[in-house]
């Protein structure tokens, strides 16, 4: 779907990501792992267009996003959907919940508003959202919902990706459990493909089937069919682990 080929990214003398390559596959979840600094959510920020790249490229299905025209750049805008780390600010508080969720049916679909309030109804019920939430305002509602609600909004148009900026970071253990939980339905029902960033190394651990470890704007461990934290060789990427305390995943008897 999308291979990312010596991507590198400079701020002046500072060089945030160092030829970075990797393949993003179809109904897979990837996770792009490092501590604060390490260049992950640039990675996000580059694909999703918001930074310009320095060097290198991005394909998507074959082509390069730099040469995409209006049309081709609203199809991949569709295609690849983003919820950001700051679930609370990401969303407009004077706008009700249905309507936020509505907003890429608006940019992306001919739908009426029949036909949009009825996806809107179905896609709160993806996220354990009731109808009546939909009423409400971003303020009425927990972090761990408001997260719940982005996601909505994020794949309310059946995107092929979508990139989750740390997106179980600031939840207690029982509610980043549930997280997880809805992240793993979501791309088995619906076939979309997660990209975390994180610098959680046990979601990575839960979530994810290809695993990048990212540090200083390099890559230090590339795996594909992840199973397990064993299959990790770097100190490095051991040093993420053990930063992670291991009692938050056993509440509730973790995730199944």
């Amino acid at each position: 779907m999308i291979m990312i080929t010596n991507l590198t990214k400079k701020y002046k003398e500072n060089i945030a990501l160092n030829q970075i390559s990797f393949h993003i596959k179809e109904k897979e979840n990837i996770a792009i792992v490092g501590e604060s600094g390490s260049g992950k959510s640039t990675i996000g920020n580059i694909l999703l267009g918001f930074e310009a790249l320095t060097g290198g490229d991005i394909l998507y299905e074959g082509r390069s996003i730099h040469i995409f025209g209006k049309k081709e750049w609203k199809e991949y805008r569709k295609n690849v959907q983003i919820v950001f780390q700051d679930a609370q600010n990401s969303l407009n508080p004077r706008m009700k919940v249905k309507d936020i969720i509505a907003e890429p049916l608006k940019n992306f679909t001919n739908l009426n508003k029949k036909e949009r309030d009825l996806k809107v109804k179905e896609t709160l019920a993806l996220v354990d959202l009731s109808e009546k939430d939909g009423e409400k305002y971003p303020y009425d509602f927990s972090t761990g919902q408001q997260k719940r609600i982005n996601i909505a909004r994020a794949i309310i148009c059946h995107p092929q990706l979508v990139v989750m900026d740390e997106g179980t970071s600031g939840l207690d253990p029982e509610i980043k459990n549930n997280m997880i939980k809805l992240i793993k339905k979501l791309q088995k029902d619906q076939g979309i493909t997660f990209m975390m960033i994180t610098h959680d190394m046990r979601v990575a651990e839960k979530l994810a089937s290809h695993v990048i470890v990212l540090k200083e704007g390099k890559i230090i461990e590339n795996i594909n069919n992840f199973k397990s934290i064993n299959q990790f060789k770097s100190d490095y990427a051991h040093e993420l682990i053990n930063a992670v305390p291991k009692f938050k995943y056993k509440v509730l008897g973790g995730v199944k």
